[in-house]
């Protein structure tokens, strides 16, 4: 998977608008919409959010397992395509990578594209500054290099361990970040290097502030909670 994955857009293309139309045609909020309004979320450039859970989700279509027994049909298509018969089904793929969210996910997902190809500011922040009951709830991003065989900076977010814990106050609304507006030291930056087989990065979000990359080189990034 790995080695298709870095040097292969076909099949990296095509696991992430396959992931984009599946959970945009299976979210309750978007059954509604009308054709052209599906055209547009579903541009390469438009950002996109939903839930990563297929196994006991509560998408459109989980009640009558009969007849939808996968969610992501697309998914499971191009894995199947690429890697053979013995590849995961989407759904597999799917929830594998978000049991990495630790015992208490979020489920929340969102493909994230951002300003491409010119030198932004940074914006520490966390995401919730919260990490679960069991203190095991961590971010997981699923990197998507804008060429084959990348290797460089630009394609995960920037970060910043700390020495100490965040954690946002009590009454801090849960789906809001933290803004950190204390000035960071460009010693402790981190940029996390994308290439084959590093596909992958994940952290509690109390531990570390991140931001959009100094200049952001990605087709995007999925960031699974």
């Amino acid at each position: 998977f790995s080695k298709m994955f870095s040097t292969n857009s076909e099949f990296r293309n095509g696991i992430r608008d396959a992931m984009r139309e599946d959970i945009y045609d299976t979210t309750p909020k978007y059954a509604n919409l009308s054709e052209k309004a599906k055209r547009m979320l579903l541009l390469p450039d438009s950002s996109l959010q939903g839930s990563w859970r297929c196994k006991g989700g509560a998408w459109v279509g989980a009640q009558d397992v009969e007849s939808n027994p996968i969610r992501m049909k697309g998914l499971t298509k191009v894995l199947k395509d690429h890697l053979g018969a013995e590849a995961p089904t989407g759904d597999e793929f799917m929830d594998a990578i978000g049991k990495l969210c630790g015992s208490t996910p979020q489920t929340h997902w969102i493909d994230i594209v951002g300003v491409l190809d010119r030198k932004i500011s940074h914006s520490w922040h966390q995401d919730t500054g919260r990490a679960g009951p069991q203190e095991d709830s961590k971010t997981v991003l699923l990197a998507f290099p804008p060429e084959d065989n990348y290797e460089g900076v630009g394609v995960f977010s920037h970060i910043v361990k700390l020495e100490n814990e965040i954690r946002a106050k009590e009454d801090h609304p849960p789906q809001e970040p933290v803004l950190y507006a204390e000035p960071i030291d460009e010693t402790y930056i981190v940029r996390p290097t994308f290439q084959m087989g590093k596909e992958i990065i994940m952290y509690r979000d109390i531990d570390v502030v991140h931001s959009s990359p100094d200049v952001a080189y990605r087709s995007s990034v999925m960031r699974f909670m």
